[in-house]
């Protein structure tokens, strides 16, 4: 997982969102980060939105989830 500044640089990076909820039904403090990856020829970007119990969680599922996009593109992109 993300240290603090390696999830607010990264998100910093990709132009990312990171909102916390402190008011979740559940009681518990709730992250939200949201990332958009870019477009990649005709695709449009695709929209990321992960959750976490901390920012650090929340900022290291986007980066995870984005990667496999990536991945998934190819090495040409």
């Amino acid at each position: 997982m993300m240290r603090s500044d390696e999830a607010l640089s990264w998100l910093r990076n990709v132009d990312g969102r990171l909102y916390r909820n402190p008011r979740h039904a559940s009681g518990r403090e709730t992250w939200v980060a949201v990332v958009r990856t870019p477009r990649s020829g005709l695709q449009r970007g695709k929209l990321i939105v992960a959750l976490g119990s901390t920012m650090e969680e929340a900022a290291s599922a986007a980066e995870s989830q984005w990667g496999a996009i990536w991945r998934k593109l190819g090495p040409a992109h």
